[in-house]
């Protein structure tokens, strides 16, 4: 039978993968290879999961064989093994469309790489992983990403360069990509995700529909479609009080303790606590640093008669 006389995608793609796993492969069928691939978008990804998929039925075997061999320095083959044999058993294993894709279900939970992506002569070379959802990732020279394949989410981490998903349909898992603090999310479509920057992102839809946010802000997400792209970057995150006014000092003239410990309890995450509220009825004259909240306190308990503590992280101004 002609590798093209049957019409199941699985079956092609399996039969392909162990005759270019095992040296069968001429620069004609090399060429034909190519071909088949191009014609649609949904073969190369196939052809993936048929060539992770052999290699898993392949250590499979080995390591049956090596559990039943006698221990030995240099053990043989497994019995009958050849290239040949697996290009007629990897075929009827895909028979029905569904066996390699469940083999990589059940084997291949982060991804596999496995074949550099073909483009023009001098071009940064690219590569393609296939994940166990049956997506298909396509790293740009250099890229990489981390996967967490969970019961409820897809998680992708691009940690630098770039990287195109063809993304797997499964509307009750989203798939995530993570740029640094930029999110784009699909259920099932083809979009290119870049670093940008330690924290930032650029999108590009190719087909479908993308929810792009940045941090927490996914209830102002954007809508991509096909055709659409949008570059975030949204800077490194600010400390807490990084937005509060912070003059270089304080200067009080009577001003109640309890008010001036309020004024550097605005601009500071470690607080001034008044143990006795008593005490903030005192009042207080002098210049103090705005990010020294320990040499208030210290000046307050002088002027109160009190003393200084510290509770939880807490400066506490007691009797």
């Amino acid at each position: 039978m002609s590798l093209d006389s049957t019409d199941d995608l699985e079956e092609q793609a399996a039969r392909w993968a162990a005759r270019s796993a095992h040296g069968e492969m001429t620069v004609e069928r090399n060429a034909e290879l190519e071909a088949w691939l191009a014609a649609d978008r949904h073969r190369r990804g196939a052809y993936l999961r048929a060539r992770a998929g052999l290699h898993a039925l392949e250590e499979a075997v080995i390591e049956q064989h090596a559990l039943h061999a006698p221990v030995n320095d240099n053990p043989p083959a497994p019995s009958g093994w050849n290239a040949r044999k697996a290009t007629r058993w990897l075929p009827r294993l895909a028979i029905g469309g569904a066996a390699i894709a469940a083999c990589m279900t059940g084997l291949w939970v982060v991804g596999v790489p496995v074949l550099p992506g073909s483009g023009p002569a001098g071009a940064p070379a690219r590569h393609e992983m296939a994940l166990a959802d049956g997506s298909v990732v396509t790293l740009g020279a250099g890229s990489r990403v981390s996967v967490a394949m969970e019961a409820g989410v897809r998680r992708i981490t691009l940690e630098n360069g770039e990287a195109t998903f063809h993304v797997a349909k499964d509307r009750a898992r989203p798939f995530i990509v993570r740029s640094g603090d930029v999110y784009a999310q699909a259920t099932g479509t083809i979009y290119t995700v870049r670093r940008l920057g330690a924290v930032g992102g650029a999108v590009s839809v190719a087909e479908g529909s993308v929810l792009v946010w940045a941090r927490d802000a996914q209830d102002r997400a954007v809508l991509l479609h096909a055709g659409g792209s949008l570059s975030l970057d949204p800077g490194a995150r600010e400390p807490a009080d990084a937005a509060l006014p912070r003059p270089a000092h304080f200067s009080f003239d009577n001003m109640s303790i309890a008010s001036a410990a309020a004024r550097f309890n605005q601009v500071n995450r470690t607080k001034i606590v008044l143990g006795d509220p008593a005490l903030g009825n005192t009042p207080i004259v002098g210049r103090f640093k705005t990010d020294d909240p320990e040499q208030f306190a210290r000046a307050a308990a002088a002027v109160t008669g009190a003393r200084v503590t510290h509770r939880q992280g807490d400066i506490v101004i007691e009797k």
